[in-house]
């Protein structure tokens, strides 16, 4: 797409006639980081709701059994384990080392 821009702005003089030639070709191609399997998707909002509730703190009776059962819930005795089997499963994608990675040092 570039390049396409390129010969088209060639034409013309400065960088003024770049922008001027932009709309002519049309929506650009935005590149997003490649999505995620969904296997990390769902662990990394699993620890991340982890961490939040990890961090609550139970300010009375009724709140404490909410905090727990969220935990519960969220299997979150167990996300360590999982983590290192997506660790395991996924070892040859850094896009999905670095989301795991991030996941783990966040704050919910």
């Amino acid at each position: 797409m570039r390049t396409v821009l390129a010969k088209v702005a060639k034409g013309f003089a400065g960088p003024l006639a770049t922008l001027l030639a932009a709309p002519l070709l049309g929506p650009l191609a935005v590149r997003a980081e490649p999505a995620l399997p969904g296997d990390v998707t769902a662990y990394v909002t699993r620890l991340r709701d982890c961490n939040h509730w990890g961090g609550e703190e139970a300010t009375d009776a009724a709140r404490g059994r909410a905090i727990a059962a969220a935990v519960k819930r969220l299997r979150c005795d167990a996300a360590e384990a999982a983590g290192r089997t997506l660790r395991r499963r996924h070892r040859g994608d850094p896009a999905v080392l670095k989301a795991l990675d991030g996941a783990r040092d966040a704050d919910g």
